[in-house]
């Protein structure tokens, strides 16, 4: 299972990365170097947003089971 959230996480990068190339058309190993930045960052940011998003339904959860009781 982990191994296909690591192929899956590979392929999304990888089509992230396409993308941007494809739109931003680097001309140099500069511009290319800096678009893989741009993905490797993009991507990162993404995952922390999931992350987080996670985490606050997490919450809200907890919050929900907590305030039960107290009715």
């Amino acid at each position: 299972m982990d191994e296909e959230l690591k192929i899956e996480a590979l392929y999304e990068y990888t089509q992230q990365q396409e993308q941007l190339f494809a739109r931003l058309q680097p001309a140099s190993e500069l511009e290319e170097s800096l678009a893989r930045q741009i993905v490797v960052c993009g991507y990162k940011l993404e995952q922390l947003r999931n992350r987080l998003t996670k985490a606050w339904c997490q919450l809200n959860k907890v919050y929900e089971e907590l305030k039960d009781p107290l009715s």
